[in-house]
């Protein structure tokens, strides 16, 4: 048989106050119940913890030891309900956020820095992903949350728009247009597009698509990407053009010229999670999320 952690607690009040009367009206109990509780504590033991004596106990040998252990057990309990409910309302524990390459360019590095500063005790792990997979790991619920060029109608996830940002086109550097200040879309139509698959990116394949039939040409695909980042790398080779999101430009790669465009499309960075996820930190981070969109919205620019 163990001590159980009321008599812990008793024996702490009556070692601290050394008197069992005003330790019994400490703990809102008589003082019989008080004596009884110890007396049983010291029989579980086998031990004496106190000395009794006219004007009151003093702690034994024992009674000194057993105190400094049963404090500690006594803050490690009130530690764990207070981590317990912490967790449970998502101050602490562990957020999966996947995101798309392009978006570790332009909203996640901001987030994440405000969510370290205002949630220092929810852990968030990051993850690159394309497209099609971070639907997929939403739905299965291996992600809490994704950020992406994701549609917003996916059957089973929520959505919430972050930041809307240009298109601009990525030019080999000995381009024909490569010293124009701007461009439009329609002096690429001779042009070989280099993009990720349709089946990787649906949205933003369509998107570019669209933006040239609207330009009055159809684009000629050169070549399709399973991974995102090597766009620009087989533009820099003069492989073709690409449009992609304004935020590239803060990953400069030798050989390639980012020039903004006319009428320039936009596309959209959305956050998505599923309605079905129980995790009690998302919460916590779709308000921040939510605060990210509007100040960005007033500011229309995706730094800090």
């Amino acid at each position: 048989m163990q001590p159980t952690f009321n008599q812990l607690v008793h024996f702490c009040t009556l070692a601290e106050i050394g008197h069992v009367g005003r330790a019994a009206e400490k703990l809102n109990m008589s003082q019989p119940p008080l004596s009884r509780q110890i007396a049983m504590l010291e029989s579980t033991l086998g031990v004496k913890l106190f000395e009794r004596g006219a004007k009151g106990v003093s702690l034994t040998l024992a009674g000194e030891q057993f105190l400094q252990d049963a404090r500690e057990i006594i803050n490690l309990m009130q530690q764990a309900s207070r981590n317990a409910q912490a967790i449970a309302a998502g101050q602490r524990g562990l957020l999966k956020l996947g995101s798309t390459m392009y978006a570790s360019y332009s909203v996640v590095p901001h987030i994440a820095k405000r969510h370290k500063a205002e949630r220092p005790d929810v852990e968030l792990k990051l993850q690159e992903l394309v497209p099609a997979e971070l639907t997929k790991s939403l739905l299965d619920g291996s992600l809490d949350a994704a950020i992406s060029f994701i549609d917003i109608e996916t059957p089973g996830l929520n959505s919430m728009i972050l930041l809307q940002e240009k298109l601009v086109a990525a030019l080999p550097e000995h381009h024909p247009s490569a010293n124009l200040d701007h461009l439009s879309l329609h002096q690429l139509a001779q042009d070989d597009f280099i993009t990720v698959s349709r089946n990787m990116a649906p949205m933003y394949y369509d998107s570019i698509v669209t933006q040239c039939q609207k330009a009055g040409f159809s684009p000629k695909i050169g070549l399709e990407v399973s991974v995102q980042q090597t766009i620009v790398n087989f533009v820099a080779h003069g492989f073709g053009v690409a449009l992609v999101p304004a935020s590239m430009q803060y990953a400069p790669v030798n050989g390639v010229i980012y020039k903004p465009l006319t009428d320039a499309p936009t596309i959209q960075n959305v956050l998505t999670w599923s309605a079905k996820n129980k995790n009690a930190c998302l919460d916590g981070f779709l308000a921040l999320c939510r605060a990210f969109s509007q100040s960005r919205t007033q500011h229309g620019t995706a730094a800090d």
